[in-house]
């Protein structure tokens, strides 16, 4: 297995982590929070630069049998990463607070809408890739062959996580943030930080293990139809 390979599986991770940072706002300055979206977006750009060939293959991937979740999930994501990324630009009180440029409340209230939109996607982006995550991750750690009770264990914690993380997404108020419905519940992280963090991880999981199943499924149900097709 390629480091360089490694390494990049890292940065991602490590985009990721940014994201989750970034939306604990009230817990961070706000110069604290431009600075860590300044480096996510960063490494997101290092990322599709690494995964350009990708986006050049998309018109013949389109023509040809797409895989319609995973290019629904790439295109959507970038879409919510670009909007964060002007709305960052045009509501800046520091980064590039230089530019004669100014979003007001709207650039905001767009800004809040999108960082929320973006890390639900990145958790869809997660699922869809996590058979290869955990591959690679097994020949790192050198894991033996699947066995029946660990993939049942396994499978068990993921259910554990999606369940905590449905939950979650209730106490978080992500319907609403993801409709920008204004709300004025706010996180206390003086009376907790870690929970906060813990939430967010538990509805990254879940949207993550939604995404990876529903895949499972339409491969699954693409075999079946493929199988069925030749029979006739």
């Amino acid at each position: 297995m390629s480091p360089f390979f490694v390494i990049r599986l890292v940065l991602d991770f490590t985009a990721a982590g940014l994201l989750l940072a970034a939306l604990a706002y009230w817990w961070l300055d706000n110069t604290s929070h431009e600075l860590i979206g300044t480096g996510m977006f960063i490494l997101l750009l290092s990322h599709n630069v690494f995964n350009r060939r990708w986006w050049t293959r998309l018109p013949k991937a389109a023509r040809g049998r797409p895989n319609l979740l995973t290019i629904a999930s790439n295109i959507s994501i970038a879409l919510a990463i670009s909007t964060l990324l002007v709305t960052s630009v045009l509501i800046s009180r520091a980064m590039f607070a230089f530019l004669p440029v100014s979003g007001g409340p709207t650039a905001r209230e767009i800004h809040i809408l999108a960082a929320y939109w973006a890390f639900i996607l990145a958790a869809v982006h997660l699922g869809l890739h996590w058979s290869m995550i955990m591959t690679v991750t097994g020949r790192l750690l050198r894991v033996s062959a699947p066995r029946p009770i660990r993939t049942a264990a396994l499978r068990a914690a993921a259910g554990a996580i999606a369940a905590w993380g449905i939950y979650s997404t209730f106490v978080m108020g992500i319907g609403d943030r993801l409709i920008a419905r204004p709300s004025i519940d706010f996180w206390d992280f003086q009376e907790s930080t870690i929970g906060f963090f813990l939430h967010h991880i538990a509805i990254l999981g879940a949207c993550g293990c939604a995404a990876h199943y529903a895949a499972v499924w339409l491969r699954w149900a693409g075999g079946v139809r493929r199988v069925t097709n030749a029979g006739e």
